[in-house]
Protein backbone atom coordinates (compact mmCIF):
# COMPACT_ATOMS: atom_id res chain seq x y z
CA UNK A 1 0.00 0.00 0.00
CA UNK A 2 1.94 2.98 -1.24
CA UNK A 3 -0.74 5.40 -0.20
CA UNK A 4 -4.08 6.22 0.91
CA UNK A 5 -6.87 8.67 -0.67
CA UNK A 6 -8.58 11.10 1.60
CA UNK A 7 -12.00 12.87 0.51
CA UNK A 8 -14.19 15.27 2.63
CA UNK A 9 -17.81 15.12 1.37
CA UNK A 10 -20.81 17.56 3.06
CA UNK A 11 -23.78 16.22 0.85
CA UNK A 12 -27.15 14.68 1.06
CA UNK A 13 -27.32 11.01 2.85
CA UNK A 14 -28.20 9.12 -0.74
CA UNK A 15 -24.87 11.05 -1.93
CA UNK A 16 -23.02 10.05 1.08
CA UNK A 17 -24.21 6.18 1.27
CA UNK A 18 -24.65 5.60 -2.87
CA UNK A 19 -20.66 6.41 -2.42
CA UNK A 20 -20.19 4.26 0.88
CA UNK A 21 -21.37 1.55 -1.70
CA UNK A 22 -19.39 2.42 -5.14
CA UNK A 23 -15.45 3.07 -3.23
CA UNK A 24 -16.16 0.05 -1.64
CA UNK A 25 -16.52 -2.34 -4.73
CA UNK A 26 -14.08 0.16 -6.57
CA UNK A 27 -11.64 -0.57 -4.06
CA UNK A 28 -12.36 -4.24 -4.08
CA UNK A 29 -12.17 -4.90 -7.53
CA UNK A 30 -8.35 -2.33 -7.63
CA UNK A 31 -9.93 0.66 -9.79
CA UNK A 32 -9.17 2.70 -6.49
CA UNK A 33 -6.72 2.93 -4.24
CA UNK A 34 -7.29 2.39 -0.53
CA UNK A 35 -9.44 5.85 0.62
CA UNK A 36 -10.67 7.30 3.95
CA UNK A 37 -13.10 10.38 3.91
CA UNK A 38 -14.80 11.95 6.90
CA UNK A 39 -18.33 13.38 5.88
CA UNK A 40 -20.65 15.34 6.89
CA UNK A 41 -24.41 14.53 6.30
CA UNK A 42 -26.56 18.02 5.07
CA UNK A 43 -29.43 17.94 4.92
CA UNK A 44 -29.06 15.94 8.62
CA UNK A 45 -30.22 12.71 8.02
CA UNK A 46 -31.51 9.37 10.47
CA UNK A 47 -30.18 6.33 8.46
CA UNK A 48 -31.64 2.75 9.36
CA UNK A 49 -29.15 -0.30 9.05
CA UNK A 50 -29.43 -2.63 6.61
CA UNK A 51 -31.92 -5.07 8.29
CA UNK A 52 -34.02 -2.65 9.70
CA UNK A 53 -37.18 -1.43 9.10
CA UNK A 54 -38.41 2.48 9.05
CA UNK A 55 -41.80 2.32 10.85
CA UNK A 56 -40.05 0.14 13.81
CA UNK A 57 -37.22 2.56 14.31
CA UNK A 58 -38.01 6.04 13.42
CA UNK A 59 -41.16 8.07 14.44
CA UNK A 60 -41.33 9.45 10.64
CA UNK A 61 -44.17 12.00 11.37
CA UNK A 62 -41.53 13.79 13.73
CA UNK A 63 -38.60 13.46 11.90
CA UNK A 64 -40.28 14.71 8.13
CA UNK A 65 -41.48 17.70 10.53
CA UNK A 66 -37.86 18.37 11.78
CA UNK A 67 -36.80 19.06 8.38
CA UNK A 68 -34.45 15.30 8.90
CA UNK A 69 -34.29 12.85 5.24
CA UNK A 70 -34.21 9.39 6.09
CA UNK A 71 -32.47 6.48 4.64
CA UNK A 72 -30.83 3.43 4.89
CA UNK A 73 -27.27 2.50 4.67
CA UNK A 74 -25.63 -0.63 2.93
CA UNK A 75 -24.36 -1.86 6.24
CA UNK A 76 -26.30 -3.28 9.00
CA UNK A 77 -26.25 -2.20 13.08
CA UNK A 78 -28.56 0.64 14.26
CA UNK A 79 -30.10 3.38 13.59
CA UNK A 80 -28.29 6.88 13.66
CA UNK A 81 -28.84 10.36 13.51
CA UNK A 82 -26.16 12.06 11.63
CA UNK A 83 -25.63 15.89 11.69
CA UNK A 84 -22.62 18.92 11.94
CA UNK A 85 -21.89 17.51 15.59
CA UNK A 86 -21.66 13.31 14.40
CA UNK A 87 -19.79 13.98 11.51
CA UNK A 88 -19.22 10.31 9.90
CA UNK A 89 -15.60 8.73 8.80
CA UNK A 90 -15.00 6.13 6.72
CA UNK A 91 -11.93 3.97 6.00
CA UNK A 92 -11.65 1.78 2.78
CA UNK A 93 -9.20 -1.00 1.94
CA UNK A 94 -9.29 -4.32 -0.32
CA UNK A 95 -9.86 -7.20 1.42
CA UNK A 96 -6.57 -9.11 0.10
CA UNK A 97 -4.85 -6.75 2.79
CA UNK A 98 -6.68 -8.14 5.51
CA UNK A 99 -7.34 -11.62 4.54
CA UNK A 100 -5.58 -13.39 7.11
CA UNK A 101 -7.79 -11.76 10.01
CA UNK A 102 -11.11 -12.99 11.27
CA UNK A 103 -13.99 -10.71 11.82
CA UNK A 104 -13.57 -9.69 14.39
CA UNK A 105 -9.39 -9.04 14.29
CA UNK A 106 -10.73 -6.69 11.42
CA UNK A 107 -12.67 -4.62 13.85
CA UNK A 108 -9.72 -4.88 16.52
CA UNK A 109 -7.13 -3.82 14.11
CA UNK A 110 -8.85 -0.82 11.86
CA UNK A 111 -10.61 0.92 15.25
CA UNK A 112 -6.64 1.42 15.88
CA UNK A 113 -7.61 4.82 13.49
CA UNK A 114 -10.28 5.99 15.02
CA UNK A 115 -8.83 5.57 18.90
CA UNK A 116 -5.87 7.39 17.65
CA UNK A 117 -8.03 10.26 16.08
CA UNK A 118 -9.85 10.97 19.21
CA UNK A 119 -6.08 11.03 20.88
CA UNK A 120 -4.79 13.24 18.38
CA UNK A 121 -8.08 15.21 19.73
CA UNK A 122 -6.81 15.24 23.23
CA UNK A 123 -8.81 12.80 24.09
CA UNK A 124 -7.03 10.17 26.35
CA UNK A 125 -8.49 6.64 27.15
CA UNK A 126 -10.84 5.61 24.69
CA UNK A 127 -11.50 1.71 23.82
CA UNK A 128 -13.75 -0.61 21.44
CA UNK A 129 -16.31 -1.98 23.49
CA UNK A 130 -18.76 -4.69 22.76
CA UNK A 131 -19.40 -5.39 19.87
CA UNK A 132 -18.82 -1.89 17.67
CA UNK A 133 -18.99 0.59 20.45
CA UNK A 134 -15.85 3.16 21.51
CA UNK A 135 -16.28 4.38 24.57
CA UNK A 136 -13.79 6.80 27.11
CA UNK A 137 -14.57 6.56 30.79
CA UNK A 138 -17.09 3.87 30.37
CA UNK A 139 -19.32 6.15 28.29
CA UNK A 140 -19.98 5.83 24.02
CA UNK A 141 -18.57 7.94 21.90
CA UNK A 142 -18.55 6.23 18.62
CA UNK A 143 -19.99 3.51 17.13
CA UNK A 144 -18.59 1.37 14.45
CA UNK A 145 -19.68 -0.67 11.60
CA UNK A 146 -18.57 -3.32 8.69
CA UNK A 147 -19.29 -3.25 4.73
CA UNK A 148 -18.12 -5.70 2.30
CA UNK A 149 -18.46 -6.09 -1.31
CA UNK A 150 -16.65 -7.01 -4.37
CA UNK A 151 -13.42 -7.76 -2.37
CA UNK A 152 -13.60 -4.14 -0.59
CA UNK A 153 -14.19 -3.92 3.05
CA UNK A 154 -15.48 -0.37 4.23
CA UNK A 155 -14.77 0.24 8.39
CA UNK A 156 -17.16 3.04 9.30
CA UNK A 157 -18.38 5.10 12.46
CA UNK A 158 -18.87 8.59 13.71
CA UNK A 159 -17.75 10.44 16.66
CA UNK A 160 -19.70 12.86 19.01
CA UNK A 161 -18.65 15.80 18.85
CA UNK A 162 -21.91 17.25 20.38
CA UNK A 163 -25.42 15.84 20.97
CA UNK A 164 -29.18 16.51 21.48
CA UNK A 165 -30.19 13.44 23.40
CA UNK A 166 -33.96 14.99 23.69
CA UNK A 167 -33.71 15.36 19.63
CA UNK A 168 -32.56 11.58 19.70
CA UNK A 169 -35.30 10.67 21.75
CA UNK A 170 -37.93 12.67 19.96
CA UNK A 171 -37.31 11.08 16.47
CA UNK A 172 -35.97 7.89 17.37
CA UNK A 173 -38.30 4.57 18.87
CA UNK A 174 -36.77 3.91 21.38
CA UNK A 175 -37.70 1.92 24.93
CA UNK A 176 -38.79 5.23 26.80
CA UNK A 177 -42.32 5.58 28.14
CA UNK A 178 -42.21 9.23 27.91
CA UNK A 179 -39.23 11.89 27.14
CA UNK A 180 -38.71 13.17 30.26
CA UNK A 181 -35.90 14.77 32.11
CA UNK A 182 -35.45 11.52 33.66
CA UNK A 183 -35.21 9.85 30.09
CA UNK A 184 -33.06 12.70 29.37
CA UNK A 185 -30.55 12.16 32.01
CA UNK A 186 -30.27 8.33 31.74
CA UNK A 187 -29.26 8.17 27.86
CA UNK A 188 -26.86 11.06 28.68
CA UNK A 189 -25.03 8.91 31.36
CA UNK A 190 -24.61 6.59 28.22
CA UNK A 191 -22.51 8.57 26.06
CA UNK A 192 -19.98 11.25 25.81
CA UNK A 193 -19.16 14.05 23.90
CA UNK A 194 -15.40 15.68 22.74
CA UNK A 195 -17.13 18.92 24.08
CA UNK A 196 -17.90 17.00 27.62
CA UNK A 197 -14.63 15.74 27.58
CA UNK A 198 -12.30 18.77 26.22
CA UNK A 199 -14.29 21.74 27.70
CA UNK A 200 -14.65 23.05 24.02
CA UNK A 201 -16.13 21.34 20.79
CA UNK A 202 -13.41 20.43 18.03
CA UNK A 203 -14.07 21.61 14.77
CA UNK A 204 -14.70 19.45 11.47
CA UNK A 205 -11.45 20.75 10.38
CA UNK A 206 -9.81 19.29 13.43
CA UNK A 207 -11.76 16.12 13.10
CA UNK A 208 -10.42 16.14 9.60
CA UNK A 209 -6.58 16.70 10.73
CA UNK A 210 -6.69 13.99 13.50
CA UNK A 211 -8.06 11.37 10.99
CA UNK A 212 -5.42 11.69 8.20
CA UNK A 213 -2.77 11.60 10.89
CA UNK A 214 -4.09 8.40 12.48
CA UNK A 215 -4.30 6.73 9.42
CA UNK A 216 -0.89 7.44 8.41
CA UNK A 217 0.18 6.45 12.09
CA UNK A 218 -1.08 3.29 11.82
CA UNK A 219 -1.04 2.28 8.24
CA UNK A 220 2.27 3.93 7.75
CA UNK A 221 1.33 5.53 4.54
CA UNK A 222 0.92 8.86 2.98
CA UNK A 223 -2.50 10.13 2.98
CA UNK A 224 -3.50 12.37 -0.02
CA UNK A 225 -5.40 14.55 -0.91
CA UNK A 226 -8.03 13.71 -3.95
CA UNK A 227 -11.17 12.93 -5.81
CA UNK A 228 -13.64 10.49 -7.09
CA UNK A 229 -12.12 9.05 -10.22
CA UNK A 230 -14.37 8.40 -13.51
CA UNK A 231 -15.31 5.08 -12.50
CA UNK A 232 -16.45 6.23 -9.20
CA UNK A 233 -18.52 9.21 -10.70
CA UNK A 234 -20.09 6.97 -13.52
CA UNK A 235 -21.03 4.14 -11.22
CA UNK A 236 -22.16 6.72 -8.46
CA UNK A 237 -24.95 7.89 -11.30
CA UNK A 238 -26.20 4.13 -11.49
CA UNK A 239 -26.42 3.25 -7.55
CA UNK A 240 -28.10 7.14 -6.83
CA UNK A 241 -31.49 6.25 -7.57
CA UNK A 242 -31.63 3.21 -5.76
CA UNK A 243 -30.92 5.35 -2.27
CA UNK A 244 -33.47 7.78 -3.57
CA UNK A 245 -36.27 5.07 -4.18
CA UNK A 246 -38.75 4.46 -1.29
CA UNK A 247 -38.70 0.90 -2.17
CA UNK A 248 -35.06 0.85 -0.98
CA UNK A 249 -35.95 3.38 2.20
CA UNK A 250 -39.17 2.04 2.86
CA UNK A 251 -38.81 -1.35 2.01
CA UNK A 252 -40.94 -4.10 4.13
CA UNK A 253 -39.67 -6.46 5.75
CA UNK A 254 -41.78 -9.34 7.97
CA UNK A 255 -41.24 -10.16 11.11
CA UNK A 256 -40.53 -14.44 11.86
CA UNK A 257 -39.98 -13.50 15.28
CA UNK A 258 -40.48 -11.61 18.23
CA UNK A 259 -40.76 -8.12 17.58
CA UNK A 260 -41.29 -5.43 20.67
CA UNK A 261 -40.27 -2.69 22.66
CA UNK A 262 -41.10 -2.73 25.94
CA UNK A 263 -40.47 -1.64 29.74
CA UNK A 264 -40.62 -3.91 32.64
CA UNK A 265 -40.23 -2.80 36.00
CA UNK A 266 -39.72 -5.60 39.29
CA UNK A 267 -39.81 -4.68 43.04
CA UNK A 268 -37.08 -6.62 44.34
CA UNK A 269 -34.18 -6.47 47.74
CA UNK A 270 -31.83 -4.24 45.52
CA UNK A 271 -34.55 -1.81 44.94
CA UNK A 272 -36.71 -0.85 41.74
CA UNK A 273 -34.90 -2.78 38.41
CA UNK A 274 -36.56 -1.31 34.99
CA UNK A 275 -35.66 -2.87 32.34
CA UNK A 276 -35.88 -1.09 28.52
CA UNK A 277 -35.76 -3.55 25.54
CA UNK A 278 -35.94 -3.27 22.05
CA UNK A 279 -36.01 -6.89 20.23
CA UNK A 280 -36.39 -6.88 16.25
CA UNK A 281 -37.13 -10.42 15.18
CA UNK A 282 -35.29 -12.48 18.34
CA UNK A 283 -32.46 -10.16 18.15
CA UNK A 284 -31.58 -7.63 21.11
CA UNK A 285 -31.60 -3.80 19.55
CA UNK A 286 -31.09 -2.41 22.78
CA UNK A 287 -31.06 -3.08 26.37
CA UNK A 288 -31.07 -0.60 29.16
CA UNK A 289 -31.02 -1.07 32.95
CA UNK A 290 -32.39 1.41 35.07
CA UNK A 291 -33.31 1.81 38.71
CA UNK A 292 -32.56 2.97 42.32
CA UNK A 293 -30.16 -0.40 42.74
CA UNK A 294 -26.25 0.31 43.73
CA UNK A 295 -24.22 -1.27 41.25
CA UNK A 296 -20.17 -1.80 41.82
CA UNK A 297 -17.96 -0.49 39.40
CA UNK A 298 -20.86 1.63 38.18
CA UNK A 299 -19.93 1.73 34.41
CA UNK A 300 -20.48 -1.88 34.59
CA UNK A 301 -23.78 -1.81 34.08
CA UNK A 302 -22.92 0.02 31.20
CA UNK A 303 -20.55 -2.45 29.94
CA UNK A 304 -23.27 -5.29 30.58
CA UNK A 305 -26.04 -3.27 28.16
CA UNK A 306 -23.47 -2.78 25.03
CA UNK A 307 -22.44 -6.64 25.28
CA UNK A 308 -26.37 -7.39 25.08
CA UNK A 309 -26.75 -5.60 22.17
CA UNK A 310 -27.43 -7.27 18.93
CA UNK A 311 -27.43 -10.80 20.83
CA UNK A 312 -30.11 -13.80 20.37
CA UNK A 313 -33.06 -13.38 23.09
CA UNK A 314 -32.22 -16.87 23.80
CA UNK A 315 -28.36 -16.07 24.59
CA UNK A 316 -29.21 -13.38 27.05
CA UNK A 317 -28.99 -15.15 30.52
CA UNK A 318 -25.89 -17.08 29.47
CA UNK A 319 -24.07 -13.93 28.58
CA UNK A 320 -25.18 -12.23 32.38
CA UNK A 321 -23.96 -15.10 33.63
CA UNK A 322 -20.54 -14.55 32.28
CA UNK A 323 -20.71 -11.05 34.77
CA UNK A 324 -20.79 -12.59 37.83
CA UNK A 325 -17.10 -11.90 38.42
CA UNK A 326 -17.00 -8.07 36.74
CA UNK A 327 -19.96 -6.83 38.40
CA UNK A 328 -22.15 -6.41 42.06
CA UNK A 329 -25.39 -5.48 42.54
CA UNK A 330 -26.25 -4.95 46.26
CA UNK A 331 -29.23 -7.48 47.20
CA UNK A 332 -29.18 -9.01 43.96
CA UNK A 333 -27.25 -12.09 42.22
CA UNK A 334 -26.45 -12.08 38.67
CA UNK A 335 -28.41 -15.00 38.40
CA UNK A 336 -31.31 -13.34 39.42
CA UNK A 337 -31.11 -10.23 37.26
CA UNK A 338 -30.82 -13.07 34.18
CA UNK A 339 -34.23 -14.21 35.01
CA UNK A 340 -35.73 -11.00 35.45
CA UNK A 341 -34.37 -10.14 31.93
CA UNK A 342 -35.65 -13.63 30.76
CA UNK A 343 -39.07 -12.85 32.61
CA UNK A 344 -38.83 -9.65 30.52
CA UNK A 345 -38.52 -10.89 27.38
CA UNK A 346 -40.57 -14.01 27.66
CA UNK A 347 -43.54 -11.63 28.67
CA UNK A 348 -43.90 -13.66 32.15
Amino acid sequence: MRYVRALFHKASADFLLSLEEVITRAVGIGVSPPTIRVNIFNPPAILVGYNQDVYEEVNVEEALKLRFSINRRPSGGGTIIMYEDTPGWEIWLPLSALSRLSIEQIYMELAKIPLTTLKHLGIEGARLRGKNDIEVKGRKISGTGLYMDSGGVMFCGTILLDFNTKLMLNVLKLPVEKISDKDIKSFEERIITAKEILGFKPTISDVVEAFRKATSDILGVNVVDGDLNKWEVEELQKIIEKYRSNDWIYRYRSTSGKTFTKICRYKTSAGLIKIHIKVFEDIVEQMLLTGDFFAYPPDAIHELEAQLKWIHIDDIPDLITKFRDRIDIHGLSIYELANLIKSCVKGE
